[in-house]
């Protein structure tokens, strides 16, 4: 049975325990922990991406003149690794996450991504996907609660 969490209107229905979300976060380091390059280097594992309300709102913005406020119901996120130029191997500095416009198109597809490319369009960049997050590591706050350490 797999558990789907759909989007409130009331966020105060979807928050958590501190002690839960210790837990979680727990099980994702150790989880990582499995894999060789993070068990070299634990302060390496991926931790959080940041993304400020202003990134959201001009995003919000640029997205309401193509699509109707009806339509458009939220962001997707999905996690990738830049430096692709380099000749050397990734760092986990490179985390990113790539965020789309998800929109409700139809009954049977809610949350359909909003991933679009021109053919006519010269310009390789002209999509809705858009990198300007700030990875953690890198960016974390350290004197978080929900900085837990490596057990």
């Amino acid at each position: 049975m797999t558990h789907k969490t759909e989007h409130k209107k009331d966020p105060s229905k979807t928050t958590i325990s501190l002690e839960l979300a210790k837990i979680r976060i727990d099980r994702w380091l150790n989880a990582m922990l499995q894999i060789p390059g993070f068990k070299k280097n634990p302060d390496s594992i991926p931790r959080a991406i940041y993304i400020s309300f202003d990134d959201i709102d001009a995003l919000k913005k640029e997205c309401e003149q193509y699509y109707s406020k009806d339509t458009l119901v939220g962001i997707r996120v999905y996690f990738g690794i830049a430096g692709e130029t380099m000749p050397v191997s990734a760092t986990p500095d490179d985390m990113r996450g790539l965020v789309v416009p998800v929109l409700k198109v139809h009954p049977s597809a809610p949350h359909t991504d909003a991933v679009h490319k021109d053919a006519s369009n010269p310009n390789p960049n002209d999509t809705n996907v858009y990198d300007f997050t700030s990875p953690c590591p890198q960016y974390c706050d350290k004197q978080s609660e929900l900085f837990v350490p490596i057990s």
